[in-house]
């Protein structure tokens, strides 16, 4: 009973924290340990408290030439 105690434990744990690997904004979304590329599909947190959502996008150059999520 206890292994199965701890290996569901270690589930519900590293679904927190992948749960908390969202980008913060659209720079970190297509950047940072992402390492994508211009097209690929790129999210990232928006707003705070009630107005938070995930915002879907694909990673496209601005005109400063910095990559960043451009959502959909």
């Amino acid at each position: 009973m206890m292994f199965k105690l701890s290996t569901v434990l270690f589930a519900v744990a590293t679904l927190f924290t992948t749960a908390n690997a969202l980008a913060g904004n659209p720079v970190d979304a297509c950047n940072g340990s992402n390492h994508y590329g211009v097209g690929h599909s790129c999210a990232y947190s928006g707003g705070s408290g009630n107005t938070a959502g995930t915002i879907e996008g694909t990673c496209q150059t601005d005109s400063s030439g910095d990559l960043v999520c451009i959502p959909n």
